[in-house]
């Protein structure tokens, strides 16, 4: 059986939103159980203030 899957839903992570509590934790989280062997898939909402071309994003599906 393969390693346990788990989708990470949050608001805001760093490096995509300034640094703060909330996106240094949704950060180092997913990191920390991934090193644990669970294959980790984060979502966040693509806001406008980040950029594209600097960050290497996958966009699903887009809501207008």
């Amino acid at each position: 059986m393969g390693a346990k899957r788990i989708l990470f839903i949050t608001q805001e992570i760093t490096p995509y939103l300034p640094e703060t509590e909330i996106s240094k934790i949704c950060r180092n989280l997913p990191q920390g159980i991934q090193e644990r062997g669970r294959e980790i898939r984060t979502f966040m909402p693509r806001y406008g203030s980040i950029n594209e071309r600097r960050n290497q994003l996958h966009e699903v599906i887009r809501l207008s």
